[in-house]
């Protein structure tokens, strides 16, 4: 259900750690998934061995929603933190949901959609550990859970 990244105790600083964070953000208000490829490659994960088992759903989950050919547009961004409850019990998910619309006239065009994705950014002593995506987890403003396939 999750799909994480071993980092280093040392690589990441909690300096580093802090920008990343803030990094990871703005890539996240975007949602478009050459902030995620940036974000990689700014950060230099590429050295981690598994490190497309994160980018690559990471990018799918964030270009899938927009379809140029029918005006799509991103409406909101949201964001709510969260627990895993499968894989890594308990550690902690930002969850982001963002909607938009297709402005195309197209009988689809008249409702909001939305996509969901869930990330893990497992610290220890202030610095990065882990990382990656979650599909597992509680949504408490719901109050039910949602685990994605």
């Amino acid at each position: 259900m999750s799909t994480t990244i071993k980092v280093n105790p040392d690589y990441f600083t909690k300096e580093k750690t802090q920008e990343f964070l803030k990094d990871h953000e703005i890539a996240c208000q975007t949602m478009e998934g050459e902030g995620f490829a940036n974000l990689f490659l700014k950060y230099d994960l590429t050295f981690i061995d598994d490190y497309k088992e994160v980018l690559d759903p990471t990018i799918d989950a964030t270009s899938y929603w927009k379809f140029e050919p029918w005006g799509t547009q991103r409406e909101e961004v949201s964001s709510f933190d969260s627990n895993c409850i499968f894989c890594y019990f308990g550690t902690n998910v930002k969850v982001y949901k963002w909607s938009f619309t297709h402005t195309k006239q197209l009988p689809i065009n008249n409702k909001l959609h939305y996509r969901i994705i869930g990330f893990i950014f497992d610290k220890k002593d202030g610095c990065l550990v882990n990382y990656g995506t979650c599909n597992a987890y509680r949504d408490e403003i719901e109050e039910e859970t949602i685990i994605e396939f």
